[in-house]
């Protein structure tokens, strides 16, 4: 694969809680993000449209190298590592449950840019040339 604008929308986003998370952990009292569920709400928001909204749909519709099912479990422990932590850190308050939702976040973000910038493209789904007459 290559990277596309939807990379950039992702990093872009993941960008944005980086700087959520540091202001939070400086102890920046600004709106929202100045507790542990504020904090925790924007991450969540920011990043599932960076991951979910942002996501190749092929994943699951072509035959899976063993390196493409390794992504697949990586990719569901990790999102179910954040899905967990951020219900914690919500209901708890507890900032090590945050700390974890950010890690896995930035996690998924990452294996996904750098699957996609160094996955080919089956050939299947290379555009086709036309030769110039």
């Amino acid at each position: 694969m290559r990277l596309t604008w939807k990379d950039a929308v992702a990093t872009t986003l993941v960008c944005a809680i980086v700087v959520v998370y540091a202001l939070f952990v400086a102890g920046a009292d600004l709106p929202v993000i100045h507790h542990v569920g504020g904090t925790t709400s924007v991450i969540v928001m920011l990043g599932t449209v960076a991951g979910c909204e942002m996501s190749r749909g092929d994943l699951y519709t072509r035959p899976r190298s063993p390196a493409t099912l390794l992504y697949i479990v990586l990719a569901c422990t990790l999102g179910i590592a954040a899905l967990l932590s951020s219900v914690i850190a919500l209901v708890t308050a507890s900032e090590t449950a945050l700390l974890v939702l950010f890690a896995a976040t930035v996690a998924l973000w990452l294996i996904s840019t750098v699957r996609h910038a160094v996955t080919r493209v089956p050939a299947v789904d290379r555009p086709v040339r036309r030769l110039a007459r």
